[in-house]
């Protein structure tokens, strides 16, 4: 695989990720603002389902990006079966990266990809919550 082929599948299933990572984030933003998830007399147990509720669609999110990765790698013949690509993706999105599974060295680029990938939607999860919880306790004290 060429190094070009590599960065334009890379760029692209990186480009597709990141909008599916955004637009998750974009409705989850609508969703609250436009809904009485937030209120000020919400009880504890509504507050917490909600937090869970957001919490729970980034991780799906983050769940799609990775078998998205793991699912490239495999169909390209990058890793056998369906273990290796995941397990691959896995550690590769969370930059862990234990090494003990490595890519051959014709789709090494491709795979760094999906740590790009990681490494921006973990950042754009964490922004997300840093602004959402603080509207959360802010709305907790008013009780």
């Amino acid at each position: 695989m060429s190094v070009l082929f590599q960065i334009a599948l890379g760029s692209g299933i990186l480009i597709l990720c990141t909008l599916l990572h955004i637009g998750a984030e974009v409705r989850l933003s609508r969703g609250l603002r436009n809904s009485d998830m937030i209120k000020e007399q919400a009880t504890a147990w509504h507050t917490f389902l909600v937090c869970s509720g957001v919490v729970m669609v980034l991780m799906l999110s983050h769940t799609i990006q990775l078998y998205i990765w793991a699912v490239s790698l495999w169909m390209m013949g990058a890793l056998p079966w369906y273990e290796e690509p995941i397990y691959f993706a896995l550690v590769t999105y969370t930059t862990v990266g234990y090494g003990d599974v490595t890519l051959p060295s014709e789709f090494r680029i491709f795979g760094a990809m999906a740590s790009v990938n990681g490494i921006l939607a973990f950042g754009l999860t964490t922004a997300f919550l840093v602004n959402f919880f603080p509207r959360i306790i802010s709305e907790l004290r008013n009780d």
